[in-house]
């Protein structure tokens, strides 16, 4: 039986090109066709938050689909493949891994046991291009994605695919609502990670920094969560830094020892 730990990717292991690169070159490609101040990005964002709404997840992530709704509704005679742009833009210094020894670590991981997975939100055809330009792919055994198992985080059904074959251990992730709350909901360790920790935190545990109610709220607060409450089911086991903290931890279900 496979023992799995898991990752998100965006903002956990890698960048993507989507922000700086993908979104400004469709907003270029639309210009003059468009009629809207804003332009086009408030619309592919509230078309993604109507269809999260209205519990249609795995739609709400397929940004060429959005895309294309976009462009009929306001009759811009344009075609735009979002998975071939990021294809293009897959490339160095457009994408990168977060941390420089990140494929050292997932290699220690596997060397100790251990299955590593995916588990995203994103689409297949807009995250293996990333992952394979940064030569993350090949450190990955499974990778889960909405446009695979008809859902997104954080329900639960998206682990049933690691589930036939083993189970899951950990999962790492840089959400409450998407990646914690995935977690404790299937009784795997939690493991948030915050790349802006403060640096006198740093010199806690993972468990102890879980355990720091001022620096919980402040993540709570956190603009991208809007109004998420801070309820047992957002609160992570454990709160890394850093990726290398992983293999500083005796990473086991349900329990988990640091070693001092």
């Amino acid at each position: 039986m496979n023992k799995y730990i898991t990752f998100d990717l965006d903002e956990t292991l890698l960048q993507n090109p989507f922000s700086k690169w993908v979104f400004p070159e469709i907003e270029s490609i639309v210009a003059s066709h468009l009629t809207l101040e804003a332009g086009i990005f408030p619309e592919i964002r509230k078309e993604h938050k109507k269809r999260l709404a209205e519990k249609r997840d795995a739609a709400a992530y397929n940004w060429d689909d959005i895309l294309e709704q976009i462009l009929v509704e306001q009759n811009i005679p344009l075609k735009i493949n979002i998975a071939e742009l990021v294809e293009k833009h897959a490339e160095d210094p457009k994408v990168y891994l977060l941390e420089n020894n990140a494929l050292t670590v997932l290699a220690a991981l596997k060397k100790k046991g251990y299955s590593l997975g995916v588990v995203t939100n994103g689409y297949y055809k807009y995250q293996y291009p990333v992952m394979k330009a940064i030569q993350l792919a090949e450190q990955i055994d499974r990778i889960i994605t909405p446009c695979k198992v008809g859902c997104s985080k954080p329900a639960i059904s998206m682990a049933n695919p690691l589930l036939t074959d083993g189970e899951l251990i950990a999962h790492v992730g840089d959400r409450l609502d998407h990646d914690v709350y995935f977690a404790n909901q299937l009784g795997a360790l939690s493991i948030l990670i915050d790349h802006r920790m403060p640096d006198a935190l740093k010199q806690l545990t993972p468990e102890q920094r879980a355990e720091q109610q001022d620096y919980l709220t402040g993540i709570f607060q956190r603009k991208i969560y809007e109004e998420l409450t801070p309820k047992e089911h957002y609160q992570p086991k454990l709160i890394i830094h850093s990726i290398h903290e992983l293999l500083e931890i005796e990473l086991e279900r349900p329990n988990l020892t640091t070693k001092l």
